[in-house]
Order: C-alpha cells, then sequence, then structure tokens
C-alpha cells in the first residue's frame, strides 16, 4: 500500500512540475508520444524576432569590428569629393614613398591664397594611398603641416578621426598643443596623469601634469611635482619656472627676460595674465603667430604685427582684425603720417591709416588715405588683408571723374574682396578716362586682361570691355606724343594660354624696353614631372608639384612660361576654375 502512496504522489511531483516547466510556451498535452507542448503562432514570432535581434546584433558587431579593421588612418580626412574634396582616387597612380617625400618637403607658403587653399585641400580630403599597409606616418606629416599653417581646428578635426590616437605619442603631443594653443584646458589635462606614466617624453608630460594642477588648484601636488621636475638633469626651461611661480604665488612678473617661449609657455602666460613685452621677438613660424594674434596679453602693437607676418594664412574674421587695429591709440604725432612720400612705417602704420581712413568725411583725402594703405600692402605682400580691413571704407567712396588717379587700386582692392559690381563701376571711370593721361592709360591696359578674363570665367555675365584695336589706336597717339608707355603685358600672355587671340603689335611696343627678368623658373626636371602627372590625371602628385615648384613664393614672382604650364595642369586634372583664380590673383598683385 505504501509503495502505491509513493507511485502517486511522485506522478502527482512531475505532472506539477511539467506543467510549470513549460510555462509561457503554450499549452501542454499528453499523447501516445508523451508530452507535447504546444507553441502559439505570436509566441514563435517573438521568439524567432528575439532570435534575429541577437543575431543581427552579433552580425553588426562583427561588421563594425572588420571594418574598423581594413581603416587606414593615412586615408582619412574630413572632406569628401562633395564636400569640396579633390576625391578619393587623387593618389591612383602615384607611388606611396613619392607621395610622402612630397608631403614631407612641401613648404609652407603664406604669400598666395591660391596655394593655401591647394594645400588644404591637400591635407584634407578622404583619399586611399596607394600600396599603404597601415600606420599613421602619413596623417601624422598631414596634421604637422596644417599646424605649420597655423590651422589648429583642422589639425584637431583629423587628429579626433584617428582611431585609438591616445596610443600614439606624437599625435598626442600634438593634440595637446593644439588644445593648448585654442584655451582647450580641459581636454589638454583629461587624463594627464596616465599620459606622463605612459608616454616617453617624460619632461613635456610633467610640465603639463604641474599646469593643470595649477589649474584644478592642487598647489601642494603643483609644488611636489615641481621639487621633483628641478631635481631632473635635463630640465632648463627657466621661462617655465618664472610663469609657473606666477601662477602659484599670483605675483606679476617684470623680469622682461621671458623670450624664445614655447606653446606650453605662451599658453600658461595668457592664463597667469603675464604681458608679452613690446620688444618680444616675434618667430616667423605661422605656428607661433597664430598664438600670438589670438593673444589679449600680448601689446596691440605686437599683434598687429603678427597678424600681418601672417599674410595669407591669417584665419580670424574680419570683425576681429577690425577690432584690434581699431585698439591701437593713435597719438597726436601719428596723425601727420605723409600720404605723398614713398615711405616705409612700422606695423602700427597700417591701423593709424585704417582709423583714418574710418573717421575722414572728404572723399579725396579719404581715396589717399586707403591709396597709401594699399601702397604699402603691395610691398609687404598684404593686398588681400589691407583690402578686408578697408573694404567698408573704400565702399563710402562714389567712382567720379576727379578720382580716376584712384580707380587702379580701387579695382584691385574690390576685385580681391570679391566685389565684383563695384570694381566694374570704376573700371568704367577709368576706361572714360583713359585718353586723357598717360598714367591712367597704363593703369587701364594693364586692368583690361583682367575684365577679359572675368568674361570667360562667368560667360553669363559679361561686363562690357573696349576692342584691342581701340586700345592700339589710343597707344599709337599717346606714342606720337613720345609719352612713356609702361605696362606690364603679363595680362595678355595669360590670356593666350585661355585661347584669346592678342594683337602682335602689343608685344612690339613693349620689345625695346626689355629688362633683365627677375622671375622664377622651376628646374626642367621638375616641369617635366609635372607635365606627366597632369597627362596622367594624377591630382594630388599635380598639386604637390606646382606647390613645390612655388615654394614660398607667390605666383607674380614665377616666369609667364611656368604660370602658362600651371594653368594648363590645373585645367588638366580638373581644376579649371581655380586656373582662374590663380590668374586673377597673379595680376592683382603684380
Amino acid at each position: 500500500m505504501k509503495i502505491i502512496q509513493n507511485l502517486l504522489l511522485i506522478f502527482i511531483f512531475l505532472f506539477i512540475t511539467t506543467k510549470y516547466l513549460f510555462a509561457g510556451l503554450g499549452t501542454s498535452t499528453y499523447g501516445p508520444g508523451g508530452i507535447k507542448t504546444d507553441i502559439e503562432v505570436n509566441e514563435i514570432e517573438e521568439i524567432e524576432n528575439e532570435k534575429k535581434q541577437k543575431d543581427d546584433i552579433n552580425n553588426n558587431n562583427k561588421f563594425k569590428s572588420i571594418e574598423l579593421k581594413k581603416i587606414d588612418s593615412n586615408t582619412i580626412g574630413t572632406l569628401t569629393e562633395d564636400e569640396g574634396g579633390l576625391g578619393y582616387d587623387m593618389w591612383v597612380g602615384s607611388e606611396k614613398g613619392i607621395v610622402k617625400n612630397y608631403l614631407q618637403n612641401l613648404p609652407v607658403n603664406k604669400e598666395s591664397s591660391l596655394a593655401i587653399y591647394l594645400i588644404k585641400r591637400l591635407l584634407l580630403t578622404t583619399a586611399a594611398i596607394p600600396e599603404s599597409k597601415g600606420g599613421t606616418d602619413l596623417i601624422l606629416i598631414r596634421i604637422n603641416k596644417l599646424i605649420e599653417l597655423g590651422d589648429f581646428d583642422n589639425a584637431k578635426s583629423l587628429i579626433d578621426l584617428i582611431i585609438n590616437n591616445n596610443d600614439n605619442e606624437e599625435i598626442s603631443v600634438k593634440q595637446a598643443e593644439i588644445n593648448l594653443s585654442l584655451n582647450n584646458f580641459d581636454l589638454v589635462c583629461s587624463n594627464i596623469e596616465e599620459k606622463r606614466k605612459k608616454f616617453k617624453q617624460k619632461l613635456f608630460w610633467r610640465k603639463v601634469e604641474i599646469f593643470c594642477q595649477i589649474l584644478n588648484d592642487e598647489t601642494n601636488k603643483a609644488n611636489l611635482s615641481l621639487t621633483l621636475l628641478k631635481e631632473d638633469k635635463d630640465f632648463n626651461d627657466e621661462s617655465f619656472l618664472k610663469i609657473i611661480d606666477s601662477l602659484i604665488y599670483k605675483e606679476e612678473i617684470k623680469d622682461e627676460n621671458l623670450f624664445d617661449l614655447d606653446l606650453l609657455n605662451l599658453a600658461m602666460t595668457r592664463v597667469a595674465n603675464i604681458s608679452i613685452k613690446d620688444g618680444y621677438v616675434l618667430k616667423e613660424e605661422p605656428l607661433f603667430l597664430t598664438m600670438i594674434y589670438r593673444m589679449p596679453n600680448v601689446p596691440i602693437k605686437l599683434r598687429i604685427e603678427a597678424i600681418e607676418k601672417s599674410k595669407q594664412l591669417l584665419n580670424l574674421p574680419i570683425e576681429t582684425i577690425e577690432e584690434i587695429y581699431n585698439s591701437y591709440e593713435i597719438e597726436e604725432k601719428d596723425k601727420k603720417i605723409s600720404l605723398d612720400d614713398n615711405i616705409l612705417l612700422g606695423f602700427e602704420t597700417q591701423a593709424i591709416l585704417y582709423q583714418m581712413a574710418i573717421s575722414e568725411d572728404n572723399e579725396e583725402i579719404k581715396a589717399k588715405i586707403i591709396r597709401k594703405a594699399l601702397e604699402i600692402a603691395s610691398i609687404n605682400g598684404n593686398f588681400t588683408l589691407i583690402s578686408r580691413l578697408n573694404l567698408n571704407s573704400l565702399l563710402e567712396i562714389k567712382p567720379s571723374k576727379k578720382l580716376s588717379w584712384f580707380a587702379n587700386y580701387a579695382i584691385k582692392s574690390l576685385l580681391i574682396s570679391n566685389k565684383t559690381d563695384y570694381a566694374i563701376e570704376w573700371y568704367e571711370i577709368l576706361k572714360k578716362e583713359k585718353d586723357k593721361d598717360i598714367e591712367l592709360f597704363n593703369n587701364f591696359v594693364e586692368l583690361w586682361p583682367l575684365i577679359e578674363l572675368l568674361n570667360l570665367k562667368d560667360k553669363e555675365n559679361k561686363y562690357e570691355n573696349v576692342s584691342q584695336i581701340e586700345i592700339l589706336k589710343t597707344l599709337n597717339k599717346f606714342k606720337s606724343k613720345n609719352e612713356n608707355l609702361n605696362f606690364n603685358t603679363l595680362g595678355f600672355y595669360i590670356l593666350e594660354a585661355f585661347g584669346v587671340k592678342i594683337t602682335p603689335k602689343f608685344w612690339i611696343i613693349n620689345l625695346n624696353d626689355q629688362e633683365i627678368e627677375s622671375e622664377r623658373i622651376p628646374n626642367s626636371s621638375l616641369i617635366s614631372l609635372l607635365k606627366y602627372s597632369a597627362e596622367k590625371k594624377k591630382v594630388g602628385e599635380t598639386i604637390l608639384l606646382i606647390l613645390m615648384a612655388l615654394n614660398d613664393k607667390n605666383f607674380n614672382q614665377l616666369h609667364p612660361f611656368f604660370l602658362q604650364i600651371v594653368i594648363t595642369s590645373l585645367n588638366q586634372i580638373g581644376l579649371g576654375e581655380k586656373a582662374f583664380d590663380l590668374v586673377i590673383e597673379t595680376l592683382i598683385e603684380i
């Protein structure tokens, strides 16, 4: 009996347990085959969906992992072709070793806005690298070049795109220097202790760590770190010690021996509110110039000097530039600048002229002031900057016959500032007055090719111009009076490169007025390489060769023969629009 009772209890236990075991999967039925579970349709879908989601997640993770492994840091950029880049295939046909060599030896150019445009597009374009097996050699060169150009924002953007950039010390140092220059101290100090322990450049990271400790009010830690740093036999940065003492003890530095400061020390002077002295000698590197003109603890005169030495590399909103130039305090003696004498003055001169032009109500005097500013700018290679600076004052002057002497500078300044319609108003004045004065005629003849080029560039919006025959009539009239015909024929020569037929008489006029040509022409090997690369549509290599030939000069310093080759090369690689920009820039600044 007990045996039967025990068997009955076991059966009941199994019945209950099995029921709960299959709970949530449908109903259970019993048949000859044993216990069956009937799963409902909606439950099947839920289970399959759940399984599919898990599979998708796993597959996605696997896909992402594969994709990340495939990314070559050297190919990374911030510009696709649709965003203004030079195309993913810009290095097709080029050898990696050649590309690397060209990039490493590429000079920093601050004279030509077109050269800067091309080099930045080259450095920022996302593009496949031939024969690349990964690594960071090329992207490091690109980042360094951007920093040399003073373009911290784009250099930082490239660094941020590199996977695991924290593992590379050189990149981490560049990242820290950029963030120091941009005042991003929270990013500079992030994981600083870990970096100090991990990387080899111990002195750099130790100095940064001390700076960060002070920013975080960890004075005791900073003092201890400083004591240990002083004991290091390789440490000899006296400027760092002076600035740190000022930061810790809030004492003003009266010592004027702060000179040749590195990026970290410069950044610290800004935080410590240490005034850089007027006699501080500026380094010519764009990297330091960019820092100096952004720093409020630097004298206005020095900031203006840094702005003007940066030339085309200047990266500031025009409103900020105006504010800096307007902040220079003019003394009574400054207002006595001669507007007629051919003299070169200091960097503060443009600030004085800028403020004089703003406050002047008489249009003729205002025009004289702006002409003086543009004359000096032409000599110093700052024509674009000073044109932008004085644009509002220039637009206040109404083109008129009595100001025809000012038309030449007004036209060039307005064209470089992309105010073409206003420039044409002045050109119309010059066109009407050209027969009355030899100087006006010479100016007109030099500007005539510029207007022709604008018409070629924008065929839908043509500006009325005179014919070559009409120019020759006036030319012959002045020649018969033995007037001094003296104009540059470079514009006519360039027009021929764009297919415009030029009357040979223009060349004959200047034939007897030959001077020793001072323009540079690259060596024959570079010319041959450039021609070959352009014919083979090697976009990146063609641009590199153009920039190497230009070196640190402006295009107007190159021989006309080579300019023609550059124009042809740009057209061959699909950058015909930039060929026009090159020519217009060259003719404005000759």
